[in-house]
Order: structure tokens, then sequence, then C-alpha cells
């Protein structure tokens, strides 16, 4: 079973394709991104693993939600799996964990792709902060994957979304001599539409040291333009070791 015991986590994550090892981050409260899996598979050997409470990966409802925790679950699944070293492509809360591990796990990551990530809360719309403030997370739609894929169960829906709050009121809190310490080439993805504001991932552009940025017009959360992300990745192999 594609399972990994991860400080205290049965972890779900699955293995696609062949190559140099990439790992692929889902966002908060997903899962795999499996339309996301072909763009990369055909290249790469995709690791995409579920963090605590998502997907496939049981809450533990005694342990707080941390983004670097959610990184350290991901540096010893690598360990486990025996990867040194591997590009990580992150989506929301997923790029965020990825930002964690290059400035906590320099050496295991050779390139870094984010989309829709902030490296503080202040980068959110005031929207997105408005909404995280003051939803109901009794009221709020479970989401279709979580009903079928939680080994928690649906009741635990609002749960998952209470323990996350805390999280997302106040985290991700990165210095700017945080991301000054990213030393692996990192592409910038974020939609003109996003929760994260364009300037905000104008200043992670201008404060990360070896960033490259993308805007996508008329694009939400969750932007993945896949030819300019493989571009990216196909141009920064050079000189790095995966």
């Amino acid at each position: 079973m594609p399972y990994a015991s991860v400080n205290g986590l049965a972890m779900y994550h699955e293995v696609r394709g062949e190559g140099p090892p990439l790992l692929l981050l889902h966002g908060g409260t997903g899962s795999i991104p499996e339309e996301w899996v072909p763009l990369f598979s055909p290249r790469f050997r995709v690791i995409a693993p579920e963090f605590m409470g998502h997907g496939r990966t049981a809450d533990a409802v005694d342990r707080p939600f941390h983004y670097h925790d959610l990184a350290e679950d991901i540096a010893e699944l690598m360990r486990q799996l025996e990867i040194e070293r591997a590009v990580i492509v992150g989506y929301s809360d997923g790029g965020i964990v990825g930002l964690d591990l290059a400035i906590h796990h320099p050496e295991r990551v050779s390139r870094l792709v984010t989309t829709g990530a902030n490296t503080r809360v202040d980068g959110y719309t005031a929207e997105n902060i408005e909404w995280i403030r003051t939803f109901d997370a009794a009221g709020l739609e479970i989401s279709e994957t979580y009903a079928r894929l939680s080994p928690d169960g649906p009741e635990h829906w609002p749960v998952l979304l209470t323990r996350l709050r805390p999280m997302w009121m106040v985290e991700p809190h990165f210095t700017d001599d945080d991301l000054r310490r990213i030393g692996v080439p990192t592409l910038i993805v974020i939609g003109d539409q996003d929760i994260v504001t364009p300037e905000h991932a104008v200043e992670m552009f201008r404060t990360i040291p070896h960033a490259q940025l993308c805007v996508v017009p008329h694009a939400g959360h969750g932007a993945m333009p896949a030819d300019v992300v493989l571009r990216f990745l196909e141009e920064t192999t050079v000189g790095q070791s995966t």
C-alpha cells in the first residue's frame, strides 16, 4: 500500500512516471491534483503525497496545523523514499510548504515552482482574509473528493476546516531574510485574479534571489501554465542535480 509512517502519520502518496524526482504538493483541503500529474509524469518520477488530514491521510487531531510541520513531514517522506533532492511543484498551501522546504532543507530542493502561494498573510486579498476570518465551517459544502477519500469520514470536514483556520489566520510569516536564503531557481506563478495579490507576487519575485515570475491572465487561484512551467524546469536543469 502507498503509505509511509511519517511523524506519527500514515501518509498516503503515489508515484507515477520515470525520470528525476518531482514532488507535487496539493493545496489546502485538497488531495493529489490528478489533472496535473500527466503534465509532469512523461519527464519526471512524480511523487504526490497527501498532507495530514487531506485526501487519504488521516487527521491527527492532537497535532495543530503548521506549515513548517507539514514541510518536515515531506522531508521525512523524502528520506524514507531515499530521494536526496527533488523538484518541488506546490499549489497554494503546497507552495508554501515548498518555500519552507527550500528555506530549511535547501539540500532537498533542486528547483521550486509555486502557484497561488504567499509568504505572509498580508499577501492575500482583503476579501480572502475576510473569508478566512468569518467562514462558517459547519455551513461550507463538503468537497466531493474529501467525502470520497477521507478515512476520517464526511463528518470530519468541518473539524478539518476549523483546525486549518488558525494556521491560515497567522501563517505563513516568512521574513525577507528567509526568502533570500532560497538558493534554487524558483518560478512564482499567480493568476491575475488569484487570492494572492499581484503586488505580493512581485515582492516575492524581487526578494527570492533566483526567481522568475509568471502572471497568468484571466486566471484565478491555482493557475498551471504547463508550457511555462516545463520550459522553466528544462532551462534550469543545467547544473542542477536531482
